[in-house]
């Protein structure tokens, strides 16, 4: 009987077992999954070092919020343009630091804002072009002003297309009007911050003020996440819940105040 000739007897069957209790069991891979984001360097939002994240008010959100995900956060340093790209495919999760943008609507979901940015404009301590207080935007009709070439000034209400945009940076934009060659110089506060502790050979601020424009509106910080990701709907959530616990935490708070505490040093104010 095939039955009978493959039963094992009491005692064998009792070694068998107790053996098998014994043997070490396999081990189960314990994976973590990653929240994939990319950014460019922008201090002191996101600071990297050699294509490494190393800080940044923005890259200390991320962290918290990967971990309230029970996710490994994982960072690439692009190019913004190439950032956007392989978030809108959904090859990486989430962009960082991104303004609101009526086009990019179409294609990406926004979380809840992380920030809210200071609208600032930047003049010579010793100009006459600048008279304050300003009125409003058209105060500025009929001087010249200086930006950073491929930035928005919508939300200070300026056309770009008549600033000097040649610049390629903060710093660059400041040595000129620190030269002349313009009447004032437009950029959110946190990034000047960010210039003067990140940015090598600063510049001497000491013959500049600054003031913070009243009719200008502050740029908020969203993260970015491509519609054509496959768990685009459910990852919003899922990121704005913990972006939401980390504002209710103090965590959030704690950064502010760790990256942006230097909010009144450095340029004069009126």
């Amino acid at each position: 009987m095939r039955s009978a000739e493959y039963r094992l007897a009491p005692v064998a069957a009792a070694g068998l077992l107790a053996g098998l209790l014994a043997a070490p069991l396999p081990a189960v891979a314990q994976t973590t999954r990653t929240l994939s984001a990319c950014a460019s360097h922008t201090p002191p939002f996101m600071l990297f070092s050699q294509g490494r994240p190393v800080g940044g008010f923005s890259y200390g959100l991320l962290q918290d919020v990967a971990r309230q995900m029970g996710r490994k956060p994982l960072v690439k340093e692009l190019p913004w343009a190439r950032c956007l790209q392989d978030v809108k495919t959904g090859a990486i999760d989430l962009a960082v630091d991104a303004y609101d943008d009526a086009e990019r609507h179409r294609q990406y979901l926004y979380s809840t804002s992380y920030h809210t940015l200071t609208p600032q404009i930047f003049y010579r301590a010793n100009s006459t072009a600048i008279s304050l207080p300003l009125r409003g935007v058209a105060s500025l009709e009929g001087l010249s002003g200086c930006g950073v070439h491929e930035y928005t000034y919508e939300h200070y209400d300026l056309d770009a297309r008549r600033m000097d945009l040649g610049a390629d940076n903060d710093l660059r934009m400041l040595q000129k009007l620190k030269a002349g060659r313009c009447d004032y110089a437009v950029e959110e506060l946190e990034y000047i911050i960010g210039g003067r502790t990140a940015v090598p050979d600063w510049l001497d601020e000491s013959d500049l003020k600054s003031f913070r424009p009243a009719w200008a509106r502050g740029p908020q910080l969203h993260f970015l996440i491509g519609k054509e990701h496959p768990e685009a709907p459910g990852l919003l959530l899922e990121v704005n819940q913990a972006i939401a616990a980390s504002e209710k935490s103090g965590t959030t708070a704690a950064l502010r105040k760790r990256y942006f505490d230097s909010l009144d040093a450095g340029v004069k104010k009126p």
